[in-house]
């Protein structure tokens, strides 16, 4: 999706970024850190500070471009869904297409970290002082229930997860646009897309 994005500025977004699943396992793992030592002693990992400021491979672009920062998220390792960083509400949002694998508890669980570490992220780049108290506080975050088909199997959720991304990016309804009907069209169309590499829209 990223070099899609890149190679075609007239039709995908240039304000958005796509994280791989690197930056989130980094930023899970330095918040059990942040948990042990508390914030006066906390040591933020470099690494995801450089994302911030441009120096990674995520299309290499300082994050003062971007509006939005999307993130697959793998819960309790068997299901995947889309967090959306949206840095202009200073806010998380969740796109769930199967509600009923994990409670808002424990949902909670595993997006709290980025609530509590993201503005810190952005805090030690020093590059977002125009947010103010924004940075010094943990972000909210909901997960709607009415923004995602909600599907009746198994299976499917990593490619609700890629489509959501590539949909919610570009302003388009995901309940009309991906649902229980097509995700095997999207599905065959993924496999052949990284079968020849090819990155046409």
């Amino acid at each position: 999706m990223r070099k899609r994005s890149d190679k075609y500025k007239d039709i995908f977004p240039q304000d958005v970024a796509i994280m791989n699943d690197l930056f989130c396992q980094q930023l899970m793992g330095n918040f059990l850190e942040y948990k042990r030592q508390g914030r006066p002693n906390f040591v933020l990992n470099a690494d995801l500070v450089d994302y911030v400021k441009g120096k990674k491979v995520q299309r290499g672009r300082p994050w003062l471009k971007y509006k939005v920062v999307y993130v697959p998220l793998h819960i309790n390792g068997k299901h995947w869904v889309a967090l959306v960083i949206d840095l202009v509400n200073y806010s998380l949002i969740v796109l769930d297409n199967d509600i009923r694998l994990t409670k808002p508890d424990d949902m909670g669980d595993h997006v709290r970290p980025f609530c509590v570490m993201i503005p810190l992220i952005l805090q030690k780049a020093n590059k977002f002082k125009h947010l103010g108290e924004k940075l010094t506080r943990p972000w909210s975050w909901r997960r709607p229930l009415d923004i995602c088909a909600q599907t009746r199997r198994s299976g499917d959720c990593g490619v609700y997860m890629l489509k959501n991304i590539e949909l919610h990016s570009m302003g388009f309804p995901l309940i009309e646009n991906m649902n229980d009907e097509n995700v095997q069209y999207h599905k065959r169309r993924y496999a052949i897309e990284i079968f020849d590499g090819s990155i046409e829209p």
